[in-house]
């Protein structure tokens, strides 16, 4: 447990134009601009070495390309194929003759769908080629009735969500016999035993390659239980939009290397093939996050640090099972922190009203801050918005206490409701690099500062006696313990990540059954951890994987490293490469 910290709010020296003036924290938790694993019970990595390793930052994806570089797949690449008719062959084969004998040639072709067997014989001798397909292989080793080309094929409509209906379009179009329902049915049903056999083995590399990340900070599991404590972001997902979803799924996300661990489905469906859960569909990411801090053990795992959003139900959960002889702590998103400012004075505005007469005597309700430059939606949306930059910070600039913190968070109200008669201006940064006009010109008195009348704060027009709700509004949201759990900085993206990728390959307007959805969460969950290409099913299961498919996931994986990279648009291009200070917390 952290030593408890001294108020927000001391006696100190009061600036003339506030009526508080901040005491630095004493707080010693400062936030890294890449914070490696931390507990509240492992040693923490020395100095040197944390050093090092936050001077040269990586993505967590070079981290775990580095990390699991051993487990790489060594199938050979097999060559092109193409797709020709049988006359076309049979037309080639009029002018060809045999080797041997010099005789004319026969064919032989028996199509399955995209598979195929292709027999070439000698009229005269017994001269002959079979061409043929791989055979499909179960994981014991013994062959199947199933080909290579259409085990393929149905992988493809599953992970891409097409279907039956989308793959019988393209093949029938090219020419080829369509897949019955049974046939089809009898595939996904292959590919789906395959992966649950293939699935916990290639976790076992991910978990290792977890224990090798923190070993790397000097932090070991605990001695006396072997169990490894590490930083997770938890979040739960539901099949189709509302709470009336039969199906959802809960799964972690280990916040340093960004490697899923296996998800938690929950299945309420009213066939009791796949029931799993009885309750509501709103506490099913409750009961999926009690299940995986159940088995963490098993993985050799314990998931002391929690980030989530504000959904306290999940974690008051937790809480309760204690599944651990240490308790587990709770960290904030900042993004979803980010975000209560909004929330909480759009209910602010419906919760302060009164009646009013109109011109016609008619009685109506209306808020006391509606009206132009009251607290309007754009006003509302832009101080949000600087309210989340001031909790995340800068990068190049952490936080090195919760005071830092909640100044940069008070200085944009105090900005916003400064004017000419009263600049409240104290919580802002000193000098002349500072964000605010008012500080620069307090610094530099040979250079113009402008007066607050000439671009009013969004909050300087509001009247005084309605200021201290709004106040009371910022005070709630910078409270200590508040502020500690937004320390480090993180965030639950690699979780929404998770759920645009999934249900991208599972769309919420058509039905799934619970064991699509495991197959296909099964392998986004490898193809995240490994990338594209390493983590191709089909290959796993004994199959070469061609050139243009081998050029194919290669371009599918530096799209998605592209998609997942920070951009900036050219607006914010221009002024940074200006005066960097405008882009400072709080700052406008």
């Amino acid at each position: 447990m952290h030593p408890p910290l001294p108020p927000p709010h001391t006696s100190a020296p009061k600036h003339p134009s506030c009526a508080v003036q901040p005491q630095p924290s004493t707080s010693s938790t400062g936030r890294l601009s890449s914070p490696p694993p931390s507990t509240p019970v492992q040693p923490q990595p020395s100095t040197s070495s944390a050093t090092a390793l936050v001077d040269k930052v990586k993505s967590s994806y070079d981290v775990r390309q580095e990390l699991l570089k051993d487990n790489r797949p060594t199938t050979a690449i097999d060559k092109k194929q193409l797709i020709i008719s049988v006359d076309d062959i049979r037309r080639v084969l009029d002018i060809a003759a045999c080797t041997v004998c010099y005789a004319p040639l026969t064919l032989s072709a028996k199509t399955d769908c995209l598979s195929s067997k292709l027999t070439v014989t000698c009229t005269n001798c017994d001269t002959g080629v079979v061409i043929r397909d791989e055979t499909a292989k179960t994981s014991a080793g013994k062959n199947t009735k199933m080909l290579e080309n259409n085990v393929k094929g149905v992988f493809e409509a599953v992970n891409n969500n097409i279907g039956i209906t989308g793959l019988n379009r393209i093949i029938s179009t090219l020419g080829i016999d369509t897949f019955s329902q049974g046939k089809f049915t009898r595939h996904t049903h292959y590919l789906y035993k395959r992966m649950d056999k293939h699935y916990p083995v290639r976790m076992k590399d991910v978990i290792s390659a977890v224990f090798t990340h923190y070993e790397s900070y000097d932090i070991l599991p605990e001695p006396t239980t072997g169990l490894l404590d590490i930083t997770v972001s938890y979040d739960g997902t539901w099949m189709t939009r509302g709470h009336s979803s039969h199906i959802g799924v809960g799964f972690v996300v280990e916040v340093d290397t960004g490697t899923r661990a296996t998800p938690e489905w929950i299945a309420r469906h009213a066939s009791s093939c796949n029931r799993n859960y009885t309750g509501t569909s709103a506490s099913m990411g409750t009961e999926a996050a009690r299940r995986l801090w159940s088995l963490s053990t098993q993985l050799g795992l314990r998931y002391t640090t929690y980030v989530g959003d504000g959904d306290s139900s999940t974690y008051q959960a937790v809480q309760q099972l204690n599944p651990y002889d240490v308790p587990v702590r709770k960290e904030e998103c900042v993004n979803h922190v980010s975000k209560r400012l909004g929330t909480r004075l759009r209910k602010l505005k419906k919760e302060m009203m009164t009646t009013i007469t109109t011109k016609t005597g008619k009685e109506m309700r209306r808020s006391l801050l509606s009206g132009p430059s009251q607290l309007t939606e754009n006003t509302i949306n832009k101080m949000t918005s600087y309210f989340g930059k001031a909790v995340r910070g800068e990068k190049d600039k952490p936080y090195t206490s919760t005071e830092d913190m909640r100044k940069s968070i008070l200085a944009s109200y105090h900005h916003a409701v400064s004017t000419d008669d009263r600049p409240q201006h104290n919580y802002c940064p000193p000098g002349i690099n500072s964000w605010c006009f008012f500080r620069r010109g307090e610094a530099d008195k040979t250079k113009f500062c402008r007066k607050h009348s000439t671009k009013p704060g969004y909050f300087s027009k509001i009247p005084s006696e309605h200021r201290g709700a709004i106040l009371k509004v910022y005070t709630d949201l910078t409270n200590e313990e508040l502020l500690k759990r937004c320390m480090k900085g993180r965030t639950q993206n690699a979780n929404e990540s998770f759920h645009s990728k999934l249900w991208m390959k599972v769309a919420k307007h058509k039905f799934a059954g619970i064991s699509r959805v495991n197959f296909i969460s099964q392998v986004v969950i490898l193809e995240h951890n490994f990338g594209f290409e390493a983590a191709y099913f089909p290959q796993h299961l004994g199959f070469k994987t061609t050139a243009c498919k081998s050029a194919n996931l290669q371009f599918l994986q530096k799209e998605s490293i592209r998609s997942s990279t920070p951009k900036q648009t050219v607006r914010h291009q221009r002024k940074k490469s200006g005066n960097s200070s405008d882009y400072i917390s709080g700052g406008f």
